[in-house]
């Protein structure tokens, strides 16, 4: 099983000699949904197809109209019961758009996805299914953040996180151009992207660390008029072989 040692035939010397290597993390499967329209407090996005029952579910989402709107709560249709998801980072950006990330291990089959805010809004989301996280809460290992300004240059950066505590880990990386979202990005090598919103621009990456350290998603972007554009990255802890 995922997450459990296979050390029956290893004797405890090798054991201390040699520790659990964490597998790579994969993005099994994403998907992006957003509405402009309806202004509601509750709404649904959906996989293409069903998770696996070993497998992380992430939740990107962002919400806005006020400093005060924000998510309140993220559930999903796995049966018999939902999954209990946690929020891993919430970032107030543009000092209207709130930026939240939420996580749960072992989603097992579920598809779709309920997000509720405190009030009604419009919702940018994007989820993404990952292989190979840990087993168990907590998946968040670090983050950071950062509004880059007006006009700072055409480049961007999460700013640094603190030192990783293992040397495999998911990092996911956010940005976004909070008007009027005109900007073409591009990802610093070895950033991979995930999915980037058609209207409200929040753009999603991804990359496996390899070794400890401080770690920060960066990029460039081009385009026409002033821009203010923000930054984020969560990092989450890959499983032990």
């Amino acid at each position: 099983m995922s997450g459990m040692a296979r050390c029956v035939s290893i004797s405890v010397i090798t054991l201390f000699a040699y520790p659990l290597l964490a597998r790579e993390p994969v993005v099994v499967q994403s998907a992006q949904c957003q509405d402009w329209v309806n202004y509601s407090a509750t709404y649904q996005c959906s996989f293409r197809n069903p998770t696996s029952a070993a497998n992380a579910a992430i939740v990107f989402a962002l919400v806005s109209g006020a400093p005060s709107t924000t998510v309140t709560s993220v559930t999903d249709d796995h049966k018999p019961a939902a999954n209990v998801y946690v929020q891993d980072l919430h970032y107030v950006f543009g000092d209207v758009q709130s930026i939240h990330f939420y996580s749960c291990p072992r989603a097992g089959k579920a598809r779709t996805i309920t997000l509720n805010a405190n009030g009604s809004t419009h919702f940018q989301v994007i989820l993404m299914e990952v292989a190979g996280l840990a087993p168990q809460q907590p998946l968040l290992d670090r983050t950071s953040a950062r509004d880059n300004g007006y006009n700072s240059g055409p480049t961007f950066t999460s700013g640094p996180t603190d030192t990783t505590t293992k040397a495999v880990e998911l990092l996911i990386g956010w940005t976004e151009q909070a008007y009027p979202n005109v900007m073409t990005f591009t990802d610093t090598p070895p950033w991979r992207l995930v999915e980037q919103e058609p209207i409200g621009g929040s753009r999603i990456a991804y990359r496996v660390s390899k070794s400890l350290g401080t770690y920060e998603y960066t990029g460039s972007f081009s385009g026409p008029g002033d821009y203010r554009v923000g930054a984020a990255i969560v990092t989450y802890r890959a499983a032990d072989d």
